[in-house]
């Protein structure tokens, strides 16, 4: 040995120069996921506005269909009612539980509507012409169980 001390690594600064760059490397890590994160979800770009949701605002005034919750759908022609029917089991169901809770799709004729089928909620309204429709299960998956119409 000449007198010098060993050091790993070489240099003896360097061990205490690690364990900065490593936090340094970490830190700049996170800032790019949390940016990555702010770039994406600020793209984001959703099919439905929180506020507005599908279908149309009823009236002012209009007295509702329905309890605040429940989805109302109503059809004109008698052979509507079984796929409506099905829709209404496989998205909510009918019974008078779920209708007190507000969880319920009802399903009613009513001969003379100017749309083969009106999907109502409280406060909002949405006529379709076919059971299979995308437009009512959309309509009846956001209304479901919201008070607010």
């Amino acid at each position: 040995m000449n007198g010098h001390t060993a050091t790993i690594g070489g240099e003896p600064g360097l061990k205490r120069i690690r364990p900065v760059i490593a936090i340094g490397v970490l830190l700049l890590t996170a800032a790019g996921v949390v940016g990555a994160i702010a770039y994406l979800n600020a793209r984001d770009d959703a099919t439905l506005s929180t506020a507005q949701g599908p279908g149309r605002e009823r009236p002012a005034g209009a007295r509702p269909a329905v309890e605040p919750g429940n989805v109302l759908l109503t059809y004109s022609e008698p052979q509507l009612a079984p796929a409506l029917r099905a829709l209404a089991r496989e998205l909510g169901g009918s019974d008078d539980a779920l209708a007190a809770a507000g969880q319920a799709v009802l399903v009613r004729r009513r001969p003379g509507l100017p749309a083969p089928i009106s999907a109502l909620s409280a406060g909002h309204r949405l006529d379709a012409a076919r059971a299979d429709d995308p437009a009512l299960r959309r309509f009846v998956e956001y209304r479901l169980g919201r008070r607010s119409g």
